[in-house]
């Protein structure tokens, strides 16, 4: 008899919801942030929030990953402060082109 888990097990796709997928042409630096499927509102810290880097994946709580993204954006902040010349990778970032 097979196993019934396999088949009611659902895949990864549909326990987590992909928040962003990014691989910057400059660099060919590939980025993935995912959470758990939660109704709005229903994340918890006892949730996992897993953010891709290339082949290194993080796993961490809603707080940690809101505190690491406060620490990148002081970090590039001071870097911005002290080589203003690279003001231009931050609006090629957000420069979409369609």
């Amino acid at each position: 008899m097979g196993n019934d888990d396999e088949t009611t097990t659902p895949s990864r796709e549909e326990r987590t919801t992909e928040l962003l997928e990014m691989i910057w042409p400059e660099t060919g630096l590939q980025t993935t942030s995912r959470l758990p499927r939660r109704p709005k509102d229903r994340l918890s810290e006892e949730d996992t929030i897993e953010l891709q880097i290339d082949f290194v994946t993080l796993s961490l709580t809603p707080l940690e990953f809101i505190q690491l993204a406060s620490f990148l954006r002081m970090s590039i902040d001071g870097l911005l402060d002290q080589h203003p010349g690279y003001q231009r990778a931050v609006v090629s970032a957000f420069d979409i082109r369609e």
